[in-house]
This record gives structure tokens, C-alpha cells and sequence, in this order.
């Protein structure tokens, strides 16, 4: 028994070798290239002929292990894995042969020994950068997100487009949609229902990630960004479950929306308890309910875009009654009463600190009417509570800057309209744009990529227009044309890169416009 001992402790730190290994060669392309020498050489020690050193290419599960055969007709290529990911499959290529390798020493081998002891330090997890998933800085999120929500909507489009062969419009070959193309040829027919499901979910995404996009870095909107990454969780799944049932490498736009989601909800310590395995997909037949689910999402967040928005306005407005009633005219006061009960009914707490500090000068009128309202009595009582001193000067709003540049770009766009091309049109979201500038109309055209640019022609080239904006979204299939369009009708051209919010618009306004608005004949 005694000499079996050894035996059993050199199985039991092989098995456990093993387990690790198994673990970190999904992630690593060059460990997984280093373990298929290693079992070559292992093969032979075993004395076993039977390995064949002519087969540079193979697949490997990362899941269970086993073999595949990559898709016929498509190139080989290095495919990586995210970790506990949906991504099943990776395919490995050797273009040249395996080094012959020197042979372990004896100090290799205690190495090796430490380091799966534990013994020997190892960087930390957050430190490294695997070669699949690159780190996204913040800054960069909303123009990632907007570019997989371009991505996937050309994807919507091409497939559609074969679905639907009686469409005039006629695609162009585009990159995310490379092995769509070459797919939906040999299988438009016969696997309709399939590719209805894999448009429907990509559909899903895409007004998914366009939505992170314009919240993923406002922390006022926070509260909904944990739905908001719970929705994708599920909609990249579906993709994924989807691609799975036309072809067995997965889509390039999902992977990277997963990696983007996996370091996202790291980053905000965010735990998605569903749809972040392989073993857990969600339904690709179920996206019209998803869907719908998603743009319920998306209006709740309209609504409070526009209350914070509206929010916004009448602090502006109470400031200006207030200041009034300092330099002395007293007929602001009532006018600033009827604020404060707005702001209370639009949500606004009593006990909101830019309220208060705005009211604690004049806390002895607030207690002459608090008999009033009851939300004037609810705002006394908050000022009776206050501990701050009135001498306390107001730190500035962090969006003074921002309404200072809207209300610059208002007054040169004020009583115009103006054309916005691309996103889906949202019903709250125009409301907000026509009344931050002023606008006589604002004209969402929202044009897909599937749809002809000559349907924005006739929008740009009428008289009262003052400018056009072109969303990212669009811009990858219509920017030539137009820019060709406000050229002929002199319409000064603005694209937004960063989504269609009231700053975000008067930010690109003013850098891209604002000079040649300003030469304007109705604004000389």
C-alpha cells in the first residue's frame, strides 16, 4: 500500500493541475496553443501513436471539452472565449509547427508545484487585461453601446430585407452583417421562423444598448441602469441562443456586448442573476414580449427625463421670482408661491436641499402663506427643520453651465424647425427638445438602414428649416447623402455622436453651427 501512496498523491495534484487549467485555458488563446503541445508530448510519453501532428486546426467546446467542425466555407480563425460567457465554441489555429521545447528542470517543476499551491504571488484578477475583452474606459460606453446598437439594427435590416424580398430598397454589404449575408442565402426558406427570431432579438439589443448609451454616465439616472443591464443580460442572451440555432461560431456584436456587460456590472458590483451563462439562455421566440418590456423601460426613462427636465425649468424660474422679490417687487412673490407648489407636485420632496436654500431667506413669507397649500405647509415645516444657516452661500448647480448653453443655443434656433435623422422617435423626448430651444417643430425622420435616404429630402429642403442633425446611429448609411442634401439647400449640418439628449444637441450646435446660425439673416 505504502508504495501506491505516491501514485495517489501525483493523481490527485494532476486532477487538480488539471481543474485549473481547464478553467484559465478559456480565456487564454496562447495557454490553450501551449496545452496542445504539452498533450502531444504527454501522448507520446504514453506511448500512444495515434497522434496525428498534420492537424493544425481544431475546435474546442469550452464548455465540455469536445470537438466540432467549424463552418463550411469560413475562414479559420482565432475566436476567444469570455469566461462564463455565452459564448460556446472557439476554433484554434496552428500556422506553423509546434517549437520543440527544452526540457523541465528540476526549479520548473517546483514552480509549477507553487504556483498551484498558491505559494507563488499572482497579479491581481482586476489587473489584467485578457485579450478578449479589452477595457472600456467610461468616457468611451456611450459611443461603444451606440455602435452595437448600429450593428445590431443592420443586422434587423439585412435580415429583413431577405424576409421581405419585395422591399425596393436594396442593402449594401456592411461588416457586422458579413456572415448573415452568406447564410441567409443557403437558408432563407427553409429556416424562416429561425431568422425571424435572431431579427427580433437584435432588434431587442439594439433599443437596449441605445438606451444605456444616453444613461450609462448619469448618475441622476443610476436607479435605472440596474433594470437597464438586466435587460441586456437577457437580450444579448437571446442573441446568442438565437446565432446558436443557424451556425455554430458566435456573433461578433454580442460578444462584445456581453464583455461590455460582464465589466460593466464588475465595475458597479452589480450581481445579474440570470442570462450570463451558457446554460441559461433566454428564448429567441419570445423577443415580441421582450420587446415590449424594453421600450416600456425606455419610457419610464423618458418620463423622468422629462420631469427632471421640467424640474430644471422651474428652479430657473423660482430663482429669477426670487431675486425679483429681493430687489423689491413684491408682485413676484405670489408668482414664486405658485412655483413652489409646482415643484411639490411635480415630485420635488420639501426637503430637497436645493429648495431649501433657495427658500431660507425668505422663510418668514413661506410661514405667512403656509396656511395657503398644504404644500406650502409641507416646505415650512421642512425650513423650521433646517439646521443649515441662511448665510450658508448656495453651492452652484452642476447643470448652470449646461442651461446657460441651451438657452444660447435657443436663441438661434427659436421659432424654427428642425430636422433630427435616426433613433426611434419618442413622443416625450421631442416635447423636451421643441422646448428647451423653442422650436416651431422639431422633424424626426427615423430613418433604418434599410430604408432609402432620399425620404429625408423633402424634410430638409423646406424654408423654415434652421438646421439638421444626423444621430450615430444613422450616420454609417446615410452621412454623404446627407451632407449632399444641406449643401443643396444650405442647411447647416450637425451630427451627434453622443445621442440625442437637450445638452448633448445644444453641446454639437454650438461647436458644429453656432458661427454660421449666428450669420444668419433672421439673426443678424
Amino acid at each position: 500500500m505504502a508504495s501506491e501512496e505516491p501514485v495517489t498523491e501525483l493523481t490527485s495534484a494532476i486532477n487538480a493541475v488539471i481543474n485549473v487549467l481547464q478553467s484559465q485555458a478559456r480565456n487564454d488563446c496562447e495557454l490553450r496553443r501551449h496545452l496542445r503541445v504539452i498533450g502531444a508530448a504527454l501522448l507520446r510519453i504514453a506511448g500512444d501513436g495515434g497522434v496525428d501532428d498534420s492537424n493544425d486546426t481544431f475546435a474546442v467546446d469550452a464548455a465540455s471539452g469536445s470537438d466540432s467542425q467549424p463552418d463550411e466555407g469560413e475562414p479559420k480563425s482565432v475566436q476567444p472565449v469570455a469566461a462564463a460567457g455565452p459564448v460556446a465554441e472557439t476554433t484554434l489555429t496552428l500556422s506553423e509547427p509546434a517549437p520543440a521545447l527544452p526540457l523541465a528542470t528540476a526549479d520548473d517543476l517546483q514552480r509549477l508545484v507553487d504556483h498551484f499551491a498558491g505559494k507563488l504571488s499572482v497579479p491581481e484578477e482586476s489587473a489584467l487585461k485578457p485579450p478578449n475583452m479589452p477595457l472600456v474606459d467610461s468616457d468611451d460606453e456611450p459611443s461603444l453601446l451606440a455602435e452595437l446598437s448600429d450593428c445590431f439594427w443592420v443586422k434587423v435590416a439585412h435580415i429583413r430585407q431577405a424576409l421581405e424580398p419585395s422591399t425596393p430598397a436594396i442593402l449594401e454589404p456592411h461588416p457586422c452583417a458579413q456572415w448573415i449575408d452568406a447564410k441567409l442565402k443557403q437558408s432563407v426558406l427553409g429556416r424562416r421562423v429561425d431568422w425571424e427570431a435572431l431579427a427580433g432579438s437584435c432588434e431587442v439589443a439594439a433599443v437596449v444598448a441605445d438606451t444605456l448609451s444616453e444613461i450609462v454616465n448619469l448618475p441622476a439616472l443610476k436607479k435605472y441602469l440596474l433594470e437597464g443591464l438586466e435587460l441586456a443580460a437577457e437580450a444579448q442572451s437571446a442573441v446568442t441562443a438565437a446565432v446558436q440555432r443557424l451556425r455554430k461560431k458566435p456573433d461578433p456584436a454580442q460578444e462584445r456586448f456581453f464583455q461590455w456587460l460582464r465589466q460593466r456590472a464588475t465595475a458597479d458590483q452589480k450581481y445579474l442573476p440570470r442570462y450570463m451563462r451558457r446554460d441559461d439562455l433566454a428564448d429567441p421566440d419570445q423577443w415580441q414580449e421582450r420587446l415590449i418590456r424594453v421600450k416600456e423601460w425606455r419610457e419610464t426613462l423618458d418620463d423622468e427625463i422629462f420631469r427632471r427636465r421640467h424640474e430644471r425649468k422651474l428652479f430657473g424660474k423660482l430663482r429669477y421670482q426670487l431675486g425679483r422679490v429681493a430687489d423689491g417687487e413684491a408682485e413676484q412673490w405670489p408668482r414664486a408661491v405658485q412655483t413652489i407648489i409646482a415643484l411639490v407636485d411635480l415630485g420635488v420632496p420639501p426637503s430637497h436641499r436645493t429648495l431649501r436654500q433657495l427658500l431660507l431667506p425668505f422663510r418668514d413669507q413661506v410661514d405667512a402663506v403656509r396656511t395657503e397649500a398644504r404644500q406650502l405647509e409641507w416646505v415650512a415645516r421642512e425650513l423650521a427643520r433646517a439646521t443649515m444657516p441662511p448665510s450658508e452661500p448656495e453651492p452652484p448647480a452642476t447643470s448652470e453651465r449646461d442651461e446657460k448653453l441651451v438657452e444660447q443655443v435657443a436663441d438661434l434656433l427659436r421659432n424654427t424647425s428642425v430636422v433630427l435623422i435616426g433613433g426611434d422617435e419618442r413622443p416625450l423626448v421631442r416635447q423636451t427638445i421643441e422646448e428647451a430651444f423653442d422650436l416651431r417643430e422639431l422633424i424626426w425622420c427615423d430613418t433604418r438602414p434599410h430604408q432609402s435616404h432620399l425620404a429625408v429630402e423633402p424634410f430638409i429642403a423646406r424654408a423654415e428649416v434652421s438646421v439638421v442633425l444626423l444621430a450615430i446611429r444613422w450616420a454609417s448609411h446615410g452621412l454623404a447623402a446627407v451632407r449632399d442634401f444641406c449643401e443643396r439647400y444650405n442647411k447647416p449640418f450637425v451630427r451627434l455622436p453622443g445621442g440625442y439628449s437637450v445638452n448633448q444637441i445644444a453641446y454639437q450646435v454650438w461647436q458644429q453651427a453656432s458661427d454660421r446660425l449666428r450669420a444668419a439673416p433672421d439673426n443678424s
